[in-house]
């Protein structure tokens, strides 16, 4: 019987969030910065847990990730290509 060897994980990256901030209501008075500057790099192949307290913006980042909504500032990528355009 071969031993067994670890998985190697791959270092391409497959989702690259740059600095991105999102700020509902940006052009009132009541404006909310739900994410600011927030980044992260999540490999293909990769498992990948996003925790946090309600409210901190977890729903937020996925949803920009998603493509569902756009980032005030900063860039998405996925596979490489800017999906924040």
């Amino acid at each position: 019987m071969s031993p067994m060897r670890p998985a190697k994980l791959s270092t391409e990256v497959a989702v690259d969030v740059k600095a991105v901030t999102k700020v509902f209501g940006a052009q009132t008075s009541q404006s909310v910065t739900a994410l600011d500057e927030v980044s992260v790099s999540i490999n293909q192949n990769e498992f990948f847990t996003l925790l946090g307290p309600s409210g901190c913006g977890k729903t937020t980042l996925l949803r920009l990730v998603a493509g569902f909504d756009h980032p005030t500032a900063g860039a998405i990528l996925l596979d490489g290509d800017d999906i924040t355009i």
